[in-house]
């Protein structure tokens, strides 16, 4: 019997304890007919994130998903491409039974389907965690040819951020040498300006949260156009993503 609010699909949604933008922000580009359910791990230890992830994926469980979502950057959090496959792994491990998708392979998935190879990205802590975001897309043949970094240094905090610097830090990174912006970071909450934004900097914006609900929705099968969230959520997923 499929479920009440969900029969489309019920997402199990992954969320740090500490980010109150994501939920809202998931739940503003949530079609009809999708249950959105979310569950919480913590950032308390940012050596040690994706072993909060792992540990709460069980309890994602008691909803009955149809896919569960890590959302998360991880790439900001000490991390490399191999680190990557074995998270991969790990979910697979603890909930063999229900597919699991990541923030960070569906900023990738949009990277790519929106044709980008020259980037510029904008993440909201310290340089050491932006330096390890942009040395992954390196990793991956993108080509990360400025990136800016808004210097918060409590996770918490960087929801008190005002829109005004968001909106400068992207006229900063802006250039003719590059074909998209990248967002990583999901605790600024920027859903709601990326077509604005799109629209002034004429180029796509790959905002994690945004980026990650969409993936998300492909892989369960809906494919409605998004009415937030820029150009990426009115796309379709490419045959090498399905």
């Amino acid at each position: 019997m499929p479920d009440r609010f969900g029969p489309r699909g019920v997402l199990a949604l992954m969320i740090p304890l500490q980010n109150s933008n994501m939920q809202p922000e998931y739940e503003s580009m949530r079609p009809e007919g999708v249950s959105n359910q979310c569950y919480r791990f913590t950032l308390a230890q940012p050596d040690k994130v994706h072993e909060a992830v792992i540990g709460a994926l069980p309890g994602a469980m008691g909803c009955h998903p149809d896919l569960v979502v890590t959302g998360n950057s991880m790439e900001m959090r000490y991390w490399s491409v191999e680190r990557q496959a074995w998270y991969r792994e790990q979910h697979k491990a603890v909930v063999p039974d229900v597919p699991v998708i990541t923030a960070t392979d569906a900023t990738v998935a949009g990277l790519k389907t929106v044709g980008a190879k020259k980037i510029a990205m904008l993440t909201p802590m310290v340089e050491l965690f932006a330096e390890s975001a942009r040395d992954y897309y390196d990793a991956l043949g993108f080509e990360v040819l400025r990136h800016d970094f808004l210097k918060v240094e409590r996770p918490e905090d960087i929801i008190n951020l005002p829109v005004e610097k968001v909106h400068e830090a992207f006229d900063g990174l802006d250039g003719p040498d590059m074909d998209c912006f990248l967002h990583a970071g999901g605790a600024l909450g920027i859903v709601d300006y990326l077509d604005g934004l799109e629209e002034k900097l004429g180029r796509p914006v790959i905002s994690v949260n945004a980026v990650t609900y969409w993936y998300a929705l492909r892989k369960l099968g809906v494919t409605d156009a998004l009415d937030r969230g820029g150009q990426i959520t009115r796309m379709a997923l490419p045959e090498e993503f399905a």
